[in-house]
Formats: structure tokens, C-alpha cells, sequence
């Protein structure tokens, strides 16, 4: 039970060392595996929102992805292989593609801000349309009671 308990020990802390994941030939640049990370995020997150209307547009969208950015699965499996067994790359690239999902979102924001602001403008256009044209009525409306009372009180005083 000891030599079973020590052997595993042994593997244990054997498979914590480095895996030297040699670098692939055709390794994808740092700058393309983020873009294309960005882009399978994206891809990711359309499938929650509206899996259907992704899987009418693109029939594959992995690769799709592949195949606008000019790589294949295999390219992408072993580069994504090595940068995972370099963790403190693959924390750069993953920096790069949080930095632009950050500055997308605040984008959208910008915009959805922008289409608020102009909403908001044209519903107090509407409102204040709506209050002169109130107002003009209300003004006939009393014209023509002042008129009639004035008509009374000549009526009375004759």
C-alpha cells in the first residue's frame, strides 16, 4: 500500500513540471490567435442570444472563422496547444481581446446612448407640439366663453 502511495506521489509531482510543448510550424502569430479568439467569443455569445438566426446565417461557424483568417482547425489546435502551455502569451492575448471587447462595448454604448438621447428629444418635441396646440385651444375655448359672458353682461345692462 506504501509503494502504491509513494508511486503515486512520484507521478503526481512528475506531471506538475514542464510539459516542453515544442512551438508548432505553423504557429498563428499572437495578434491573429486573439483575433480570432475575439471572433469565437463572439461566435459564443450569438449562439445564446439567437441560436437560430447564427445557425441561418452561418452553417458552420468555426469554420468560418477558420476560414477568414486564413487557417485551418489543425493550425489552430496545436497554436492553441502551445499558447496554453505558455501561460504568461496566452494572458497577453487574452488581454488583447478583453482590451477589445471592452472598447466594442463601449462603442454599443456610445450609440444605444446616443439613440436614447435623440428618442428622448423627439418624444419632449412631441410633448411640447402637443402642449402648444392644448394651449391654443384652451385659448379659443376661453375667447369664446369671455364673448359669450361679455354678451350677457351687455344683455343684462341694456
Amino acid at each position: 500500500m506504501r509503494k502504491i502511495a509513494v508511486l503515486m506521489s512520484f507521478l503526481f509531482f512528475a506531471s506538475c513540471g514542464e510539459s516542453g510543448t515544442k512551438k508548432p510550424a505553423n504557429l498563428i502569430s499572437e495578434d491573429l490567435m486573439a483575433a480570432i479568439l475575439y471572433d469565437v467569443i463572439l461566435i459564443n455569445s450569438a449562439k445564446g442570444v439567437n441560436k437560430q438566426l447564427l445557425q441561418n446565417n452561418i452553417e458552420n461557424p468555426l469554420n468560418y472563422i477558420y476560414r477568414s483568417h486564413g487557417i485551418d482547425s489543425l493550425q489552430f489546435a496545436e497554436s492553441n496547444t502551445y499558447y496554453t502551455n505558455n501561460s504568461d502569451r496566452y494572458k497577453l492575448i487574452y488581454e488583447k481581446v478583453e482590451f477589445k471587447l471592452k472598447a466594442e462595448k463601449s462603442e454599443y454604448e456610445a450609440i444605444i446612448d446616443e439613440q436614447k438621447r435623440v428618442k428622448d428629444s423627439i418624444k419632449k418635441t412631441r410633448q411640447n407640439k402637443i402642449d402648444t396646440t392644448k394651449i391654443a385651444r384652451d385659448k379659443r375655448v376661453l375667447t369664446k366663453k369671455s364673448l359669450r359672458l361679455s354678451e350677457k353682461i351687455d344683455s343684462i345692462q341694456k
